[in-house]
């Protein structure tokens, strides 16, 4: 019964009772081809035995979607097994070839009272389905105007990144998958002490989205207050556990500059990728930390790493990894290590360009993809 707790009790009921009272028409028009020859007990049952099957019918679909056939298919068969029963211990009597008085004033009474019943079922039913499609259409329109807000929210939390700081060149650009996206790149700090990061939260749609705000806004709350970068995923850790449903986590990476060194951090996140400018080569740095808000305080390791000249680090999220073709193959984290190496001397927007179109050309999107370049000058 998934599906049914989305709508509101109210407007459910309403709706079943409709197609109740519609289907009952049913029932009538079979009385109406037996010009009203059946008795009432057997008019009665086959009536409300199809519109109580219609409902049925309708609650399946509702709660089963795609695989509502496998119930309504053994439904179907009890429904038409029920109406021969009762047609068999019921049966109406044979249709006389002459009709007396007293036969016609019967017959028309009858179809005079299947014809009305025939129109209120029509009118009650229609306004019964009317009311159900306005307030799920009203529902829904001011459901599409929060996510509308939601995703420019969205837009503005995670703008396209292209600046330069402390001697250091920065590009990344995210792309959700849906109206609202759960991934979130950001550049904070001065020249001489700034964070390049990515998170990752888990799930889709508008929860993430609101989670990731906050990881967004607490980040750069500890990152304005200062403080040693080892102990950043720590301190994030523990604003972020109590702001979120237990069953969700962030991943997330980093790269920090203090002074003439980098800092790197990793938190349940694939390896952030090296590529050299000297020997072309690209190098995994790993971390085995695991995603924050799962505990509720930790140790996070980090480790330090020098850079030269036009060398590139790469921090990715893995909806690009796991892209799956036709075959159900991803993409993998060997191809976009290929990918990056072929194309590691080039622009930072080229190559983010590059690695999102080869990506692309392997299968289509179905998580948020987001990638942030980070070059040495």
């Amino acid at each position: 019964m998934k599906r049914t707790n989305v709508i509101p009790t109210k407007s459910y009921a309403v709706l079943l009772a409709g197609v109740f009272v519609l289907f009952l028409i049913v029932g009538i028009v079979v009385d109406v081809e037996g010009l009203g020859r059946q008795s009432d007990l057997s008019f009665a049952l086959i009536t409300l035995i199809t519109s109580a099957f219609v409902v049925v019918y309708t609650i399946s679909g509702f709660a089963l979607r795609k695989k509502a056939w496998k119930a309504i298919v053994p439904l179907y068969i009890v429904h038409l097994v029920l109406l021969n029963v009762v047609g068999y211990l019921l049966p109406a009597p044979p249709e006389p070839k002459v009709l007396d008085a007293s036969q016609i004033v019967r017959l028309h009474a009858r179809l005079h009272l299947d014809g009305s019943a025939i129109l209120a079922s029509l009118a009650f039913g229609f306004a019964c389905v009317l009311y159900f499609t306005i307030t799920q259409v009203r529902r829904y329109l001011r459901a599409r105007v929060e996510i509308e807000l939601a995703t420019e929210i969205h837009h503005v939390l995670v703008p396209q990144i292209e600046t330069q700081m402390g001697g250091y060149e920065f590009y990344g650009r995210s792309s959700a998958s849906g109206d609202v996206g759960g991934d979130l790149i950001d550049v904070a700090g001065s020249e001489d002490h700034w964070v390049a990061y990515l998170a990752d939260v888990s799930g889709h749609g508008v929860a993430p989205g609101v989670v990731m705000g906050m990881v967004k806004s607490a980040a750069r709350m500890l990152l304005a207050s200062g403080g040693d970068s080892r102990c950043f995923l720590g301190r994030l850790n523990e604003v972020l556990y109590p702001l979120k449903k237990p069953d969700m986590f962030v991943t997330f990476c980093f790269v920090a500059r203090n002074g003439e060194g980098l800092r790197i951090g990793l938190a349940g996140h694939p390896p952030i990728l090296h590529f050299s400018a000297r020997t072309k080569s690209v190098v995994q740095v790993e971390s085995p930390n695991m995603p924050m808000g799962i505990m509720t305080s930790g140790e996070f390791e980090t480790c330090e790493l020098q850079a030269e000249a036009g060398d590139v680090f790469a921090l990715y999220t893995d909806g690009l990894l796991e892209t799956a073709n036709a075959s159900g193959e991803e993409f993998g984290l060997a191809r976009f290590q290929q990918e990056f190496q072929k194309h590691g001397a080039g622009p930072l927007e080229g190559i983010c360009r590059a690695l999102e179109e080869a990506v692309a050309r392997h299968g289509a999107q179905f998580d948020d993809q987001s990638l942030l370049l980070i070059r040495k000058l």
